[in-house]
């Protein structure tokens, strides 16, 4: 029964999208009414789709099942089969759509007038469904189809402001790599069909060699760590993140590229299954190589939504190490530490969509009220902006993995699986897991310092430019959708069994047994424990603690200290009249010591523009500051370098603009492939 009542759910909610996105097109021309009702429609079919996936999960046995479209061409079927796997991640993806699309209904006002807002809701209703139908794909072909029109209209969403010349260029390079990334994917595909005669997602392996799975793995990991913006695949997030509108950004960044690791999870470790350690390793390194590197360039960045999308990287190559000693254990029979590392990776990608989506809708709430998204003209923001900074500072600390917020734990857990990994008797592995932890530990602590930054120079001190003097605070319904996030993150973070319950079944639907038990101690979800090797936290419990501290220090300073006396001092100003903007911390000057220590990485370059007579009466004098990616500069622009060669090259030929001649390569050609037919 609860199995047919999570299907009509699902059904209910996707007839729901296709309406928003009708009434999308039929309201195109009334701007408002348009935006109000399809973003309250996407609403009602993202909390349908909540309440479908939590009953999924917990019923715990039987799959739904639906067949969509039956065609007479041969695997041309469009099936969707949910199971647990697929019900987590749209559990997360419903709760984000939920509140970006409540968050919209205030954003996208500024569009009207100016932009198409019908367009833009009917591809934010299509792309909802294309990711929904990702993750819910039964057969590959389905699947295909399904991630190209994510694909196809996540570019038209990120290239939606296509006046502006970087936005272009932007979405030429996500396209580019997405194509990319997916040629490498439609290998791995057809090698399973050559070998198995098979597109079920859901089918066996066991008829293919183990050389050729050795080869579809590498296929998968190009294709999906393009997508999840795993280094040196990343080039293109922190261009289309900046450039999309930020409601998107925070789907793309929420959710879509954790569509990459579901197709981890779904084709590598369900489908093909775990058989080596190298597997394991791999991604681990570039799980460690991503943490690292990604948040170190996100310190460096002073476009909000630039430092966010590295943040991303970061966030992403912590999953990649869960997944990397989820697979390393489960290639060497460890089930126990697989399972536990299995458990840490779904729950910080469930946490990242929460607290990194909400950061999105922060950038965008700073950009909406500034119209800028540069931390060098902001400042004092938190007194114009209190609730807005209020929800960032939540989002900040929970990406900053500070207690008693989600990120806390799912890093602990983290933290404690590669813990487990270390063992006697394999020297190598266990010197990568402790080069691991020590990757988590730094990662940590500069992401600490990067949401430092952002926080500290876009909402303290003064006002550096008239956009952060006139800010005001964003509609009502912009604070509901970060509301709701900030309150899950916070909640997650307080009791995490919640969350860990379902993706315990997930886990327990996926290996045939359960690790909630190992997972924790005492009862209840208020107090309890959490045990991963010989470690336990309880945040709840450390959150009371530090409560009481606090109480019981300013109770003794009361005691002790009498009655309060006010004071009122001017700030020291070194001597001046008065304060001003230019006497406070930049966020390059706040970034500069880690820049000078770690050159070698951003290869920093510095200009002087003086206006006027440099020796005697300089009217003024600007400093340029760059950076150099030194995986653009060593990997892409050789390649792109040697591709123009290349093309440049084939052209002489082939390339005559002579329509005979294309007449005859394309005869050329059909007579070659029926003499194959022939002989085949």
């Amino acid at each position: 029964m609860e199995v047919g009542l999570a299907t009509n759910l699902f059904k209910a909610a996707i007839l729901f999208y296709l309406l928003g996105a009708a009434v999308a097109l039929i309201l195109i021309n009334r701007h408002k009414l348009c935006n109000i009702i399809s973003n309250a429609i996407y609403s009602v079919a993202s909390a349908l789709l909540i309440v479908s996936s939590i009953i999924k999960i917990i019923s715990g046995s039987g799959q739904i099942n639906i067949s969509l479209f039956e065609s007479p061409i041969p695997f041309i079927t469009m099936n969707i089969r949910i199971d647990n796997l697929s019900a987590i991640f749209l559990l997360a993806l419903s709760l984000l759509v939920l509140c970006v699309s409540l968050y919209s209904m205030g954003y996208i006002s500024h569009y009207y007038g100016k932009r198409n807002v019908g367009i833009f809701n009917f591809l934010y209703s299509t792309f909802i469904l294309s990711m929904i139908f990702v993750f819910t794909s039964a057969n590959v072909v389905f699947f295909y189809i399904a991630w190209e029109l994510m694909s196809m209209l996540s570019y038209f969403l990120v290239i939606f402001e296509s006046e502006h010349e970087g936005n272009q260029r932007a979405g030429i390079i996500y396209i580019i790599m997405t194509y990319v990334g997916t040629a490498f994917l439609l290998i791995g595909f057809m090698l399973i069909y050559s070998y198995t005669n098979s597109f079920d997602i859901f089918g066996s392996s066991a008829a293919i060699p183990e050389f050729a799975k050795n080869i579809i793995f590498i296929m998968f990991l190009i294709g999906f760590a393009t997508k999840a913006g795993a280094i040196p695949f990343h080039v293109w997030l922190p261009q289309a993140h900046p450039a999309a509108p930020s409601n998107v950004s925070a789907l793309m960044s929420g959710i879509m590229i954790k569509t990459a690791i579901y197709g981890f999870v779904r084709f590598v470790l369900c489908y093909l299954g775990i058989q080596n350690t190298w597997w394991g390793v791999l991604i681990l390194c570039i799980g460690i190589v991503s943490a690292v590197l990604g948040v170190a360039y996100a310190l460096m960045e002073h476009n909000i939504k630039r430092l966010l999308a590295y943040s991303s990287v970061e966030n992403i190559g912590i999953i990649l190490i869960g997944l990397g000693v989820c697979f390393i254990a489960f290639a060497q029979e460890n089930l126990l530490l697989g399972e536990m590392a299995l458990v840490a990776a779904l729950f910080h990608t469930f946490n990242h969509t929460l607290f990194k989506g909400g950061l999105f809708l922060g950038a965008g709430a700073i950009q909406y009220s500034t119209h800028t998204k540069d931390m060098e003209k902001l400042g004092g923001l938190i007194k114009t902006m209190p609730i807005t900074a209020l929800f960032i500072l939540c989002f900040s600390l929970a990406v900053s993995a500070i207690v008693p917020f989600n990120g806390f734990v799912s890093e602990w857990l983290t933290y404690q699986s590669l813990f487990a990994n270390i063992v006697s008797g394999q020297a190598g592995l266990n010197i990568l897991s402790i080069l691991a932890v020590a990757a988590l530990g730094f990662a940590g602590a500069m992401a600490a310092a990067c949401f430092v930054k952002l926080f500290g120079i876009s909402f303290l001190g003064l006002p550096r430019s008239d956009h952060s003097l006139n800010a005001k605070e964003v509609p009502i319904t912009m604070k509901i959708g970060m509301g709701m996030l900030a309150t899950l993150c916070f909640a997650i973070g307080l009791f995490p069994l919640l969350i860990l319950k379902l993706i315990d079944k997930v886990v327990f639907s996926l290996m045939g047994s359960s690790i909630l038990e190992q997972l924790h101690g005492g009862c209840g979800i208020a107090y309890y424990s959490l045990n991963l090797s010989s470690g336990s936290i309880s945040p709840a419990v450390m959150l009371i603690a530090i409560a009481g501290v606090i109480l019981l220090a300013l109770l003794g300073i009361r005691i002790i200290g009498g009655k309060y006396i006010e004071r009122k001092y001017g700030t020291w100003d070194c001597g001046f009249e008065a304060l001003n903007s230019r006497m406070q911390y930049t966020a390059t000057g706040f970034s500069k010591p880690i820049k000078i220590v770690f050159k070698i990485l951003f290869r920093p370059s510095r200009e002087t523009v003086v206006t006027g007579d440099l020796a005697y009466h300089p009217e003024s004098i600007e400093y340029i500051t760059a950076d150099e990616s030194i995986i653009e500069k060593y990997i892409y622009n050789p390649v792109c370098e040697r591709i123009k060669y290349f093309s440049r090259r084939m052209t002489f030929g082939v390339q005559t603009g002579s329509i005979h001649s294309y007449l005859t390569y394309i005869f050329v050609t059909v007579l070659l492939l029926m003499l194959y037919n022939m002989i085949a």
